[in-house]
């Protein structure tokens, strides 16, 4: 069972990034539903009019997002692992 629970808390960054590439591309949710990669693909259009600032920050949040989720999973997997404790 911890496996497991490890396993799905691993695979939730590929889930989130997924999701915006999808979405970032046309394909996924519809432009009125709020997503990260909507607000990405939406924030292209100013970014040649100089405004960077709608692109850099819902990118930081998609990244500190995976970053986070992948170290809680790594965290959790050392706690409930009794062999990489000893090492």
């Amino acid at each position: 069972m911890p496996q497991f629970l490890v396993g799905l808390i691993l695979m939730l960054p590929h889930a989130i990034l997924h999701e915006a590439s999808i979405s970032f591309l046309g394909y996924g949710l519809p432009p009125e539903q709020p997503a990260i990669g909507i607000i990405l693909a939406e924030s292209m259009k100013y970014l040649s009019a100089g405004m960077w600032w709608p692109a850099v920050f819902p990118g930081l949040l998609l990244v500190a997002m995976v970053l986070l989720t992948d170290r809680l999973g790594e965290n959790l997997r050392v706690i409930l692992d009794p062999y990489s404790a000893q090492e």
